[in-house]
């Protein structure tokens, strides 16, 4: 959620010149090691899970994998553990301040997106305070 996140916001004109931007941007860059340890895994629960023939992966037309319905439950349930494990974030990590990058944005931005819908996707990476120092 972070990576879309940021993906999103940084479509906004001048995003590199807008520090709660630039600071969004080096958060991502720091746990992209994370991403792709979590892409990997998501690709590994894809090829357990998917039908095969014998040891060889069926797939469609377009290259997308076959499912059987047992296979797809095994694959989300899977996926649903795999999005619930916890991942260590690095000693010297501080949160950025979501009130900031609200300022920084266009004043609909906080109202469109509050904290208290945002806080769940977004925290440990975001924190909201008005008195928080950058």
């Amino acid at each position: 959620m972070l990576r879309s996140f940021n993906e999103q916001l940084q479509k906004v004109e001048g995003s590199e010149n807008i520090i709660p931007l630039v600071q969004l941007k080096k958060v991502v860059k720091k746990f992209n090691d994370k991403y792709e340890e979590f892409d990997e895994s998501v690709e590994d629960l894809r090829l357990d899970h998917c039908f095969k023939e014998g040891t060889k992966i069926v797939r469609d037309e377009k290259g997308n994998y076959q499912w059987t319905a047992e296979g797809e439950r095994a694959f989300r349930k899977a996926y649903k553990e795999l999005l619930n494990k916890e991942v260590q974030l690095p000693y010297d990590f501080k949160p950025l301040n979501y009130y900031d990058l609200g300022m920084a944005l266009p004043s609909d931005f906080l109202k469109q997106n509050p904290w208290e819908a945002m806080a769940e996707v977004l925290s440990p990476f975001y924190t909201y305070a008005t008195d928080f120092v950058s």
